[in-house]
């Protein structure tokens, strides 16, 4: 195994890792959602926030061994010997990465259409809070009386 190529698996299966981490964040997101724990949600948010990060700054440098390791792939794939271990291991470990990478894309749409629920879900509370302003309205406020301008 080329040290690129180790170097690459390195960084594949760290990406691996934070995109695992980032699932469960969105998973644990959505449950805070839904049981009104905003203490929860803010912490997965911000938790979220770092691994993205993470995963941006890990992208620039499994960008830098890349192209070689690609052609390295491509190369064993078309050559007509024993399949090379570091390919096979490459294309399966490429392989798990697609899988969490389709499983967060997945997990965040889902997300999403909770939070937009979420907000339509909040709007029509407020709508409702204000058709009944008078009603729960601050007791300390003076309140005009009938007939009575303020």
């Amino acid at each position: 195994m080329t040290i690129e190529t180790h170097r690459f698996l390195e960084l594949l299966e760290q990406r691996i890792a934070l995109l695992s981490s980032l699932a469960e964040s969105l998973s644990a997101a959505s449950t805070g959602l839904v049981s009104f724990d905003l203490d929860k949600l803010e912490f997965n948010i911000a938790e979220q926030e770092r691994l993205c990060t993470d995963i941006r700054a890990l992208d620039e440098q499994i960008d830098q061994v890349q192209r070689h390791c690609a052609a390295q792939v491509v190369t064993a794939s078309h050559s007509r010997t024993a399949p090379d271990p570091d390919a096979l291991r490459l294309r399966k470990t490429a392989a798990r990465l697609s899988q969490i990478q389709s499983t967060v894309k997945h997990l965040n749409a889902a997300h999403q259409i909770l939070l937009r629920r979420s907000r339509r879900t909040v709007g029509a509370l407020l709508n409702s809070y204000h058709s009944f302003a008078m009603t729960y309205s601050d007791p300390s406020v003076p309140r005009a009386t009938v007939g009575e301008r303020l």
